[in-house]
Parts: structure tokens; C-alpha cells; sequence
């Protein structure tokens, strides 16, 4: 068995290679997006439908911390440290013929939980960015969870195709049971375009999202809130384009959104903690980053709020066809010599 320093590194060196594979289909211009699995709703991830078909893989971690780095307890019944690390498929399909209209969405994630790599990002970037006290961890989980989500969603217009949804889906595994209904706007245009090009037009959008679900308790949390409603505004500026099938695809997009849950997690007398988080996410290419943290309200003060997390995604759907394209594309004739 390595020591625990050795170890701490043989995981960072093996996440900076996982994420350098990523970094590197970054060179391609193709979109990147996929609905987040649970519980990084609860999180404090953008909840929002994928607005084109896609098929992505990644990384997605979500941390959970009992106390904060002055040793304050958060006032719930979770005492021990979660480590999420999610790696993920997202199959989203926008359908035809009677299904116009219509998309579906699988996503998958299996995690060897554990108190890395996510402590250190906690305690080696954003709190020494912040100038934050590391924050320690307790009795961290050491095991293997698994989620397993899915939706379907109806997309209506307004002003330009499917701007408008309408929808609900699932969640189980080993964190928590779950299911929902949601409705809102993604990506509704706010401003005049500022540029147009090959790449499409570039502008500033607007996406609203509401949320009501009904939770059961899982392996993880054994003790929820039944039912929650969050509500997550977002505003963004990119390149967008809009294919024959209606779906609006960002080339590259900067995205920043804040989001109020009524909140999951419940003290020992029941009563649920609200949750305010905010949200950045960029994609450019077939990449994807994003992060979030419970800290809004705090931000001048302390990292108040128990968890936080990031993804990296990648869209292997765009960049097998992109390989595929290249492959065939008929060779250029060579001048003939004189």
C-alpha cells in the first residue's frame, strides 16, 4: 500500500493526465454539453436539458464537507465527508417523425468515492485562491457508489425552435432515489447579434429553470428532505448556430448561474437546509468545464456551505464524426510535374 502523501499524488498525476486526454479534443470546433447526473443538482450544477443531441463522457466531482476550516458544524445529520467522483456517459437524443419535438436523456455514473481528488482541489486551489482555511476531513467514505438518471423533455417555440421545455425524469442508485418535473427557457436571445460568422452568431442568452422533485433516501443519505423546488437563472454569451432540426448549438459559450434550493439535507429535527449556490460553466469545442459551490451570500466571508464540485466533459459523438469526416474526405490532386 503507498503512504498517504505517495498516494495523494499518484491520484492528482493520474487526474491531470485524465484531464490533459480531455484538453486535447479542444483543438476541434464541435459543442460540448450533457445534463449533470445526481446529485450535483443538489449541488449546485446546472439542471438545465441539452438543447441538441449528444453523447459525452467525463469526470464530475461533487464534495460534501460536515465542517468548514474554523471547525463550525453544518447543521445537518450527514457526518462524514463525501467525495463523489463520478465518471460519466450522457446519451441525449432530439427525435423526429411523431416524435418531433421530443428528447430523451440517459446518464450514467459509477464513482470510487474516496477523499481525493476533490480535497485537493478543495483545500490546494480554491481555498488557497481564497485565502480560505483548509478544511480538514472526517471519516471520508471509502466506497464504490453508482447513479443511473434519466428524462425525457417536450420543446416548444418561442421566437426561434425548441426555447421553451417541458419535462420530468428519474434518479437512483446508491446516493439517493429521486424523481422530478421541470419546465423553463434555455438560451432565449436578449440582445441583437453582435457578429456573425462561419461559426454563427454571437450573443448573449438568457435561461430560466424551475424544479419540484420527490427524493427517497439511498446507501449515501439516509436521512432527506422528501420534496424540494429550486429555481436557477442563468445568463450567457457565445456563438450559436441552429441546425435544420431546430437545435441551437454553441460553438464556444462562457455561462454563469445562480440557483435557491429548498434544500435536501435536514438536521436532526427535520427541517431542511436551503441551499444558494452559484454556477460557471465554458465550453468550447467538444470541452466542457464547469464548476459550483453553496458559498453565495458568503462570498466576502467564508465558505459557509458544505459542498461544491466541477466536471469535464467531452463530446465523443462530435469528435468521432469529426475523425469520421476527416477519414473520408477525398485527398486534394497532387499538381502534375512539368
Amino acid at each position: 500500500m503507498l503512504p498517504q502523501g505517495s498516494s495523494t499524488q499518484w491520484m492528482i498525476t493520474r487526474l491531470i493526465a485524465f484531464l490533459g486526454f480531455f484538453l486535447l479534443g479542444g483543438i476541434v470546433t464541435t459543442p460540448a454539453w450533457s445534463e449533470n447526473p445526481a446529485p450535483s443538482v443538489h449541488w449546485g450544477s446546472m439542471a438545465f436539458p441539452d438543447q441538441y443531441s449528444t453523447f459525452t463522457g467525463g469526470l464530475i466531482l461533487n464534495r460534501f464537507t460536515p465542517t468548514d476550516g474554523l471547525g463550525n458544524k453544518y447543521d445537518s445529520t450527514i457526518g462524514n465527508t463525501l467525495g463523489f467522483n463520478l465518471i460519466t456517459f450522457s446519451w441525449t437524443q432530439h427525435w423526429g417523425g411523431n416524435w418531433q419535438n421530443w428528447s430523451t436523456n440517459l446518464t450514467a455514473g459509477i464513482s470510487p468515492t474516496g477523499d481525493e481528488p476533490s480535497q485537493y482541489f478543495q483545500n490546494k486551489v480554491v481555498h488557497q485562491l481564497r485565502q480560505l482555511p483548509t478544511v480538514p476531513p472526517v471519516d471520508p467514505r471509502k466506497e464504490t457508489d453508482a447513479m443511473i438518471d434519466g428524462s425525457i423533455t417536450r420543446w416548444f417555440p418561442l421566437f426561434r425552435p425548441k426555447i421553451v421545455f417541458v419535462g420530468g425524469g428519474f434518479s437512483v442508485g446508491t446516493i439517493y432515489q429521486q424523481g422530478f418535473l421541470r419546465a423553463g427557457i434555455r438560451r432565449l436571445q436578449i440582445i441583437p447579434t453582435l457578429y456573425s460568422g462561419s461559426w454563427g452568431d454571437v450573443s448573449a442568452r438568457a435561461s430560466v429553470l424551475g424544479r419540484i422533485s420527490y427524493q427517497d433516501n439511498g446507501a449515501v443519505l439516509h436521512s432527506i428532505r422528501h420534496t424540494a423546488g429550486l429555481v436557477q437563472p442563468s445568463v450567457a454569451i457565445g456563438q450559436y448556430r441552429t441546425t435544420e432540426k431546430g437545435e441551437t448549438i454553441p460553438s464556444w459559450e462562457i455561462e454563469f448561474a445562480l440557483m435557491w434550493d429548498s434544500g435536501i439535507f435536514v438536521n436532526v429535527e427535520g427541517r431542511s437546509q436551503k441551499q444558494f449556490a452559484w454556477s460557471i460553466a465554458g465550453s468550447f469545442g467538444p470541452v466542457r468545464f464547469e464548476t459550483w459551490n453553496d458559498s453565495m451570500g458568503h462570498l466576502a466571508e467564508r465558505d459557509f456551505g458544505p459542498t461544491y464540485g466541477a466536471t469535464l466533459i467531452l463530446n465523443v459523438l462530435r469528435v468521432w464524426n469529426i475523425l469520421q469526416d476527416f477519414r473520408t474526405k477525398p485527398a486534394t490532386d497532387s499538381p502534375v510535374p512539368s
